[in-house]
């Protein structure tokens, strides 16, 4: 490749020498200053672009320049932050030019365009003995590049279908725990599986509960499960038991004293706002298979628990997912006594109101009689409703002659109150 360019350099030289040996000096100058086409396609200070247009170094290093700012992505003009982190995170052949990407799609760096013309190797302007520069076996420079192979995909194997899956079978062996008794009122632990306390046949009951809540509203509640009392003793627990903690799954807990687990509850067959009659004995059970509208199905398990009198609230004792039950020795002890708003043994005008009061109204029931004998479950109830849901039910007694007035609180989860008395001198009406 040297030895051509020096022979045709020659050859332009010895043309020069004759052109201008026959021409005016004006002439030669003017010749000289005029490189034909295709000494400008090899000239030294300017280079071709791919029309054959001449173009500049400059030029050449600005066509460079902005090729690599294109395969830069763009970038967001109110960035404010100085991030230059291109929009498009996507891979390099996303984020190049077309003139970047092979055709396969695959990146390849583009031949450079030097001042001279040739590759844009460095390597090529200097001596190699290893080149044949022997005339008509000038190698063709676009031989030289090796283009890149398309790569060939790999295929990505197909999962396989996931095995079904399926519930574990409800066996002995494996059935989960649904029921656990334990305390210091019981001998050890003892817990039982859903098919345990199926199979004890001896403590199986089936009640129709009445029912009556906060509102007050009366109901019935179907429930078939195990009797509470038969499985306390089954698991021994002892005499020392004077309560039992009733704990749900999502941690809501309620307590029913020993009297009121193992005591006479009923269910009344008629059952309104009415009065109610027709009472039956029944007991607590830890039933499988409820339901509030007469009909008992499978669900979980829930704790029910009868009456001692039909205004006893017992619906706030129905714990559902009920997961065990603790038998404490400690005694929770006895609801207090209910107050009034006249002190006891007063002398009053006729038509006197007069208010019973407690701490936890809204929790008990307030059981009174106006005659002097001893109030119990089957007594009026002054506080029929609670405050948050019909407070007007709850009324004053109005004092109408000398009366003698005695009442206690009660309800679940401690022992009813002292029986208290309140008496009064009511003056003549006016």
């Amino acid at each position: 490749m040297r030895t051509v360019r020096v022979l045709a350099l020659a050859i332009g030289i010895l043309l020069v020498v004759t052109l201008c040996a026959s021409c005016s000096p004006g002439d030669a100058l003017s010749g000289a200053a005029q490189p034909t086409a295709g000494e400008a396609a090899v000239g030294g200070s300017g280079g071709a672009n791919a029309d054959g247009a001449e173009v500049t170094a400059a030029e050449q290093s600005d066509d460079r320049e902005g090729g690599e700012s294109a395969g830069r992505g763009d970038e967001s003009p109110d960035d404010q932050s100085g991030n230059t982190q291109p929009q498009n995170n996507g891979s390099a052949a996303e984020t190049q030019s077309p003139a970047q990407q092979s055709p396969t799609g695959a990146p390849y760096a583009a031949p450079e365009i030097t001042p001279d013309g040739a590759s844009g190797n460095p390597a090529d302007d200097t001596p190699d003995d290893t080149q044949d520069d022997t005339p008509g076996n000038t190698p063709d420079i676009t031989s030289e590049i090796t283009p890149i192979p398309t790569p060939t995909p790999t295929p990505t194997p197909t999962p396989e279908p996931a095995a079904p899956t399926s519930a574990p079978a409800q066996q002995p062996g494996n059935e989960p725990i649904v029921l656990t008794i334990r305390g210091d009122g019981a001998v050890g632990e003892t817990s039982w599986t859903l098919s345990m306390l199926q199979s004890m046949s001896d403590g199986y009951r089936e009640y129709k509960y009445s029912t009556t809540n906060n509102w007050p509203n009366f109901g019935y509640a179907s429930a078939n499960g195990i009797s509470v009392p038969y499985l306390l003793r089954q698991a021994g627990v002892t005499d020392d038991a004077a309560a039992f903690i009733l704990t749900a799954a999502d941690g809501y807990y309620t307590a029913v004293t020993r009297e009121q687990m193992f005591g006479v509850r009923y269910a009344y067959a008629n059952h309104d706002r009415n009065g109610s009659s027709g009472e039956s004995a029944v007991e607590p059970v830890i039933a499988w298979e409820w339901g509030e509208d007469g009909v008992a199905r499978p669900e979980k398990l829930r704790f029910f628990i009868g009456q001692r009198g039909p205004m006893e609230v017992n619906t706030s004792a129905f714990i559902r997912d009920i997961v065990s039950i603790e038998a404490v020795t400690t005694s929770r002890g006895s609801w207090d006594a209910p107050g009034a708003s006249v002190a006891d043994g007063s002398e009053v005008p006729f038509g006197t109101e007069m208010s019973l009061l407690h701490d936890n109204m809204d929790i008990v029931r307030i059981y009174y009689t106006l005659d002097g004998t001893e109030p119990d479950y089957n007594s009026a109830v002054y506080n029929p409703s609670t405050s948050f849901f019909q407070p007007h039910l709850i009324t004053p007694i109005f004092l109408a002659g000398d009366v003698t007035i005695k009442a206690l609180a009660a309800g679940i989860g401690r022992d009813p109150s002292p029986v208290v008395t309140f008496s009064y001198t009511v003056g003549e009406p006016e």
